[in-house]
């Protein structure tokens, strides 16, 4: 599956990991997650299929917030400030991680869009929220 860049998970290992043992007659295994811990502890890391990283200069985001913003707010009472942010539930995802050998090299597939988004808002005292928008 992995060669398909399908993430594999410890269920699915115990599961092929039993069925292994059933063809090869060995009725004896239990395929716990103690022996997947020890498993994966020999042969098997999780890793980060895919993912965004951009770091902002400390530097920077501190003069901003320092100079910029505190201009901006200055005629401005905390009650009529308000800050809104989005938020979503992708529903239709795989995992972002896979059970994977150490040297093998990961690569996703293209992730599902299909997703439920909501705008949450507040004021700075926090006494005045939004009714949440659901899209």
């Amino acid at each position: 599956m992995r060669d398909k860049n399908v993430p594999m998970s410890g269920p699915f290992i115990i599961e092929k990991a039993l069925q292994f043992a059933k063809t090869l007659e060995y009725d004896e295994f239990q395929g716990s997650n103690g022996w997947l811990e020890k498993f994966k502890r020999h042969l098997i890391l999780a890793k980060v299929i895919s993912g965004e990283r951009k770091d902002i200069d400390k530097n920077d985001r501190e003069n901003w917030i320092t100079e910029t913003l505190s201009k901006i707010l200055k005629d401005y009472k905390p009650e009529n400030i308000f800050n809104a942010d989005d938020t979503a539930l992708f529903f239709q995802c795989l995992p972002q991680k896979t059970l994977t050998f150490k040297k093998e090299k990961c690569f996703g597939r293209k992730q599902s869009k299909s997703r439920l988004t909501a705008m949450l808002g507040t004021n700075m005292t926090a006494h005045q929220k939004l009714k949440p928008l659901v899209m």
